[in-house]
């Protein structure tokens, strides 16, 4: 489903991936770790089409990936979800709004937005949230809300960096319990973290990141 070959990214001297080669199966959940500045945000930037590798190819469902038309590139990140360790989420606006606005950047009708719309939050459970604003929010669901609107599109891949990142506990539980089920039904999830040990017996794989090199032993 997704390829990396020989692919360098560098953002600063010194500073990025180098030579990364790798390759996710459909419905795997696969990990990226590595401490802080190691390049797991650009392997995910980079499959986002954010970021155009120095050199190397990327394949996403056996098409090699270009990010220099933007069609191209918004309809291949209507088939990506994402999240990031912040859950970006936006102020002025409901989380029902929140977790629309990809159906409505992608055109969705009134009735069926509001269908998946629903559906979605049911599925996280924040369906009483629908008309809360993020600050109302904990932060456990603050990103679940994140989650969600990631998902309502219904892509075939979920990029997650540092799911866990600024929630407690519980909400880490949760958000883990999540990440299970949708990978249980098919979802084909990419987290990068620092922390890989919240994931054990979760996550099928391991892909280490140090340095901007990647190897499959810690």
């Amino acid at each position: 489903m997704i390829r990396f070959l020989n692919v360098c990214f560098e953002h600063a001297p010194g500073k990025g991936i180098r030579n990364i080669n790798f390759a996710i199966r459909r419905g795997e959940f696969v990990l990226l770790v590595g401490p802080t500045g190691a390049g797991k945000t650009t392997i995910l930037r980079s499959i986002y089409l954010e970021l155009r590798p120095k050199s190397g190819q990327i394949l996403i469902e056996d098409k090699f990936q270009r990010n220099d038309k933007l069609t191209d590139v918004a309809e291949m990140r209507q088939k990506i979800g994402i999240v990031f360790p912040e859950a970006r989420l936006l102020k002025d606006r409901t989380i029902f709004e929140n977790v629309a606005l990809p159906l409505q950047i992608a055109g969705f009708k009134r009735r069926e937005m509001h269908l998946q719309v629903n559906k979605a939050l049911f599925q996280f459970g924040l369906q009483d949230r629908a008309q809360s604003y993020p600050a109302e929010l904990s932060s456990g669901e603050q990103k679940k809300a994140a989650i969600a609107r990631a998902l309502v599109v219904r892509p075939f891949i979920l990029l997650a960096d540092e799911p866990l990142a600024n929630v407690d506990f519980d909400a880490s539980v949760e958000v883990l319990e999540h990440l299970q089920r949708i990978n249980s039904e098919g979802m084909t999830i990419l987290a990068a973290t620092h922390v890989p040990n919240p994931y054990q017996g979760i996550a099928h794989r391991i892909l280490y990141l140090k340095n901007g090199s990647l190897s499959e032993k810690p």
